[in-house]
């Protein structure tokens, strides 16, 4: 038996994979922000042998003490951790800052699974064999690069396709730099476009796009048949090394050029840093770094 954390485990992508990982016997621990639905999507998932069972931890990506309350919980059940999937989101029609003044993707989609990774380092360290920071992203990020002079839209006109282009490619940036520093251990990171699916999500987003709905309606598979790609990333073989890879569904591909550079990555490594407050607590500092 594995445990497998995921983000955004109530609907969607994220309870399909929970779903499936529970059916093969693993544990799943759900991150959700909403409690009720989060006990519901609990109830779903097939129960554990010998009284071992799941678990739902309540977290709010979009704030930082949120993330932290979470990440206690979460290393309080103390499981080594086979796997953490990086892939709650939201997609917000009109400018929305986080309870801690981000702009809301950028603050749920990378900072609150930045500072989440960091926290629960110690139980992926402590699995036996290689576990994986599985960050789902979206073949969406490709576009320009990081705008670091305005990352919360405060001079650019807000659009939320390009919010959520800036939130997938930080995703991106961020599983670069965090590969380099977890190279001595353990642990892998990978990003993944899981392809496209009719999801919330989905459907949120095509809603800003004229005339796309109904082409995202008929061409869009269904959630579930994205489960089995991050299930098989987050408990499966680990006979390949995977760690810095851009996955397009279970394929290792090439992310755009943005994402590629090295300058975007640790810079944004380190204003994330700052951001989320690591380097005041000075807690959760990853392997490797000096």
């Amino acid at each position: 038996m594995q445990t497998i954390a995921i983000t955004g485990a109530n609907r969607g992508i994220g309870h399909a994979t929970a779903a499936l990982l529970a059916s093969q016997g693993h544990r799943v621990i759900l991150v959700c922000r909403d409690r009720n639905r989060g006990h519901d999507a609990l109830a779903s998932l097939d129960p554990l042998p010998n009284r071992a069972r799941h678990h739902l931890v309540v977290a709010d990506l979009a704030s930082l003490d949120s993330v932290r309350e979470g990440a206690r919980e979460i290393l309080d059940l103390d499981y080594p951790l086979a796997a953490l999937v990086n892939n709650a989101a939201v997609l917000p029609a009109k400018r929305t800052l986080s309870r801690d003044g981000f702009e809301i993707q950028l603050a749920v989609t990378h900072m609150g699974h930045f500072l989440l990774t960091h926290l629960l380092m110690p139980l992926l360290e402590r699995h036996e064999e290689t576990s994986r920071v599985v960050t789902v992203s979206s073949g969406a990020h490709v576009g320009p690069p990081l705008d670091f002079e305005d990352l919360n839209f405060e001079v650019r006109p807000y659009k939320r396709t390009r919010a959520y282009q800036q939130s997938k490619l930080a995703n991106v940036l961020f599983t670069f730099a965090l590969a380099r520093r977890t190279a001595d251990t353990n642990v892998e990171a990978v990003a993944l476009h899981p392809g496209v699916y009719d999801t919330g999500l989905l459907r949120d987003y095509m809603s800003a796009v004229p005339g796309s709905g109904a082409v995202a309606s008929v061409f869009a598979g269904n959630a579930g048949k994205a489960a089995p790609i991050l299930a098989g990333l987050a408990a499966g073989r680990r006979d390949e090394k995977l760690s810095g890879a851009y996955l397009n569904k279970a394929v290792v591909d090439t992310p755009s050029r943005a994402a590629r550079e090295r300058e975007a990555q640790e810079r944004l490594w380190e204003w994330s840093t700052s951001a989320v407050g690591l380097s005041a607590d000075g807690a959760g500092r990853m392997a490797g770094e000096g």
